[in-house]
């Protein structure tokens, strides 16, 4: 239902949106490489942070799992503030999951994303559940201290197809557009 350039169209998008909203300074390395879903570090605490992309045809779920650790506490924390890594994130991931509801919406003009929500890191064991066509799952680093790993997850109504024009350098990234529902 999804053929395999639209996989590759999906990831480079996908890989676009991170590399744009997940770090913090323009100059810092994010490295982003192919993994199994599994535990990010040996951490003991984990969040996962789910957007929801949907239209008519499909519903893509981003999953951002994301360890509490004090290289990852300290990169996402402003020190004197009361917000937790949890909140900060969830605002990263709501930017990234906008940024490739940007790139998506070419060619799909309908497309809706949900509100970000944290849940028990023990859900990502029930992907499947889902009866997904394309599940893809990467390990990010950014500045070889900060490691998260995000896994998209789609599951489609019809067949779905992602033009090149989604993953294009000439497309215009519209940032900071007030959307209304």
């Amino acid at each position: 239902m999804i053929t395999e350039q639209s996989q590759r169209n999906l990831e480079i998008a996908f890989h676009k949106a991170v590399r744009a909203n997940l770090v913090r300074e323009p100059s810092d390395v994010c490295d982003i490489v192919p993994a199994v879903i599994g535990p990010v570090s040996g951490c003991s605490v984990e969040k996962l942070v789910l957007i929801t992309l949907s239209t008519f045809v499909f519903r893509l779920v981003m999953i951002f799992r994301i360890a509490e650790t004090q290289a990852t506490v300290a990169y996402y924390t402003q020190v004197g503030t009361a917000q937790t890594l949890e909140d900060v994130f969830a605002e990263v991931a709501n930017m990234c999951g906008g940024s490739l509801s940007r790139a998506l919406s070419i060619g799909f003009p309908h497309l809706a994303m949900s509100t970000p929500r944290s849940v028990s890191s023990q859900c990502i064991a029930f992907v499947n559940e889902m009866k997904p066509q394309y599940v893809a799952s990467y390990r990010i680093t950014i500045n070889e201290a900060v490691q998260l790993q995000a896994t998209l997850c789609l599951c489609g109504a019809a067949p779905v197809d992602v033009a090149d024009s989604a993953v294009s350098t000439e497309a215009h990234e519209a940032v900071g557009e007030l959307e209304m529902f």
